[in-house]
């Protein structure tokens, strides 16, 4: 009984330090141009962000670039933890539980908890693509994520390009997963000089993903312009609006989730 509670004690105390490691993030906007590059066996990494959000108790994005024929580990599981992928450039085959299917860029692959997924370039240039992993403090409802569709690939050839009075738009998701009650995504594509909506607050937390084009981001009455690469995390407290300051068309991906 005595080394059962010591190593209940040594658990705790361990996913406590763990904790205590990451910051809670906050709104910012992460250049592509500014990322430190890491060099690594399968290709290059680009670090953008790990913490904890008021949603989130764990989340992570990276950058995985990948010479061709190259993986950057085997398939594996996530036991409580869901993960988005999104193709930047290249051509990628990603499997889930077996099923593959190779994609390129603008697609993106929904991983939930317990579906074992896998990933290499499969093409003849470098691959990257977007890691973003999140947990939440909740048991997964597999059940709910099932009745969802569960696992899922979102291929940019497949969604809808609809033409709208400022641009356009691909609606790529609104659906529940195991760890969160809604999760929203789609394509917003600007016009040159088109504002798509003035400053604004919202109850959800939000992650832009700029993949054509220059943005200028408005972030409590601070401009910020970036470019193709770069991401905008906004927190659900702070003011902000998205305007196309180059001179074509901009494109990118706008993402909400509520636990």
């Amino acid at each position: 009984m005595k080394i059962l509670t010591f190593l209940l004690m040594i658990m705790i105390s361990g996913s406590f330090a763990y904790s205590q490691k990451l910051e809670k993030l906050k709104t910012y906007a992460y250049d592509w141009n500014k990322l430190e590059v890491v060099k690594t066996k399968s290709g290059e990494r680009r670090q953008i962000y790990e913490g904890y959000t008021n949603d989130l108790a764990y989340f992570e994005v990276h950058v995985t670039t990948l010479n061709p024929g190259k993986a950057p580990h085997g398939s594996h599981v996530h036991a409580d933890g869901e993960e988005l992928i999104i193709v930047k450039e290249g051509l990628i085959e990603q499997s889930i539980n077996g099923v593959k299917k190779v994609v390129g860029p603008g697609s993106v692959i929904l991983a939930l908890p317990g579906d074992d997924h896998g990933i290499w370039n499969a093409g003849d240039t470098e691959a990257s693509y977007y890691i973003i992993k999140w947990r939440t403090d909740e048991k997964p409802n597999m059940e709910r994520a099932k009745q969802s569709g569960g696992s899922k690939f979102y291929d940019w050839n497949d969604i809808e390009f609809k033409t709208t009075s400022k641009g356009g738009r691909r609606h790529f998701m609104e659906r529940p997963t195991a760890l969160l009650e809604d999760l929203e995504m789609h394509v917003t594509t600007l016009n040159p000089g088109v504002m798509s909506h003035g400053e604004h607050v919202h109850d959800a937390e939000e992650i832009i993903l700029v993949i054509k084009g220059e943005v200028e981001e408005s972030i409590n009455g601070t401009k910020h312009r970036v470019g193709p690469g770069s991401l905008i995390l906004l927190m659900d407290d702070v003011p902000h609006g998205i305007q196309n300051v180059g001179e074509g068309q901009c494109e990118y991906f706008a993402f909400k989730w509520r636990k």
